[in-house]
């Protein structure tokens, strides 16, 4: 029997929620709490720590490692007045010198759609940051990112942590776009060019004749990721890499389809495209995780081509999937067409930020 969330975890998880769907407009912009308590177990490639800033007298009992009061994730838990959370993220293999921060603001404390930030917002907003900064140098990290998200007519001063951002030195080094598209009840016919074949797996499912193939595209995806000037590091997948993947995909409950073109002379996978689905999140939704072209088969429109063929695709392997969503750069020309050939709609934008400290 899974582990159930205590009322912190789920207090965090309606608040982000919150915010990122008064943001979007779009009820579907929300993770689940187990979706939250199971990044908060870690993993081989990241671990995940969530604070609280609590209102009143700091909570009493065990002490972490970081020297902070220790509140259950599971279970039963005392009923605090949270001003706010912390969501701090540490990869174990590759940059291994950044923190990744999201911070959250209890609802008494969100502004309303197009008002401005009060003063009493952005001093919780600004000792969230403070806060965040001195844990990612307690964790010996030396990089921070974080990230602002607003409506898509607005800029990214909206954001209510924008200004506490600034004050404190970070710079944006990236933007993107948050988009829907709609599954179409019939989607087209799609015409797969002469010399391919399309397959699609379900939960990694991948036939050992492309699983190299599919390993080495997902490397290139990584390294061919247009990330404006955000500190990134390619992620070189491997068998192993991917097994931890699917044992992690199992763990979770969650689900993922592939869908890709193969060339019927060398047996390559040529172009590749992934959607993933979340236990307890809406059964209607999917999320393009994924999309990649062999380098030398690029300028074809392979990719497009497998969007649309994962759109069939979909249509038959979760016929309960009603609408997919993504996040793409600002900045990539390729993909934001792709996508608006697709009957893109943007719903929100964010920007990542970075301070080196």
């Amino acid at each position: 029997m899974s582990p159930t969330p205590s009322d912190a975890v789920r207090t965090f998880a309606f608040m982000a929620n919150l915010y990122a769907q008064e943001v979007s407009g779009d009820p579907a912009a929300s993770a689940s709490p187990e979706r939250v308590l199971y990044r908060l177990r870690g993993s081989s490639e990241s671990q995940t720590y969530i604070f609280a800033l609590i209102e009143g007298a700091s909570p009493l009992g065990e002490v972490s490692s970081l020297g902070l009061p220790l509140i259950p994730s599971t279970g039963e838990c005392p009923d605090y007045d949270y001003a706010g959370f912390i969501q701090l993220s540490v990869a174990l293999l590759e940059e291994k010198e950044t923190a990744d921060i999201d911070f959250i603001l209890d609802a008494g404390y969100l502004p309303l759609p197009g008002e401005p930030v009060d003063a009493e917002t952005r001093a919780v907003a600004t000792t969230l940051v403070n806060h965040g900064l001195d844990l990612a140098k307690k964790l010996g990290r030396t990089t921070c990112q974080v990230s602002s998200l607003h409506s898509d007519d607005t800029a990214a001063e909206a954001d209510p942590f924008s200004s506490a951002y600034q004050k404190a030195g970070f710079a944006i080094k990236n933007a993107e776009r948050q988009i829907k598209v709609d599954v179409p009840e019939q989607p087209a016919t799609v015409l797969v060019p002469a010399g391919l074949s399309t397959e699609a797996w379900l939960d990694y499912g991948i036939p050992e004749q492309y699983l190299d193939d599919v390993i080495n595209l997902l490397t290139v995806a990584s390294e061919d990721s247009l990330t404006g000037d955000l500190s990134v590091e390619p992620i070189k997948w491997n068998r192993t890499r991917l097994n931890e993947a699917h044992a992690r995909l199992r763990a979770r409950k969650a689900h993922t389809l592939m869908v890709a073109l193969i060339d019927d002379t060398t047996h390559k996978v040529v172009s590749l495209t992934e959607l993933g689905r979340h236990a307890g999140s809406d059964p209607e939704v999917a999320e393009w995780t994924l999309t990649v072209t062999a380098r030398e088969h690029r300028a074809q429109q392979l990719a497009s081509k497998v969007k649309l063929l994962a759109l069939t695709a979909l249509r038959e392997r979760w016929p309960d999937v009603e609408r997919t969503y993504a996040s793409i750069g600002a900045s990539d020309v390729a993909m934001n067409r792709i996508f608006n050939e697709l009957g893109a709609q943007g719903i929100s934008r964010s920007e990542s930020w970075e301070l080196r400290l």
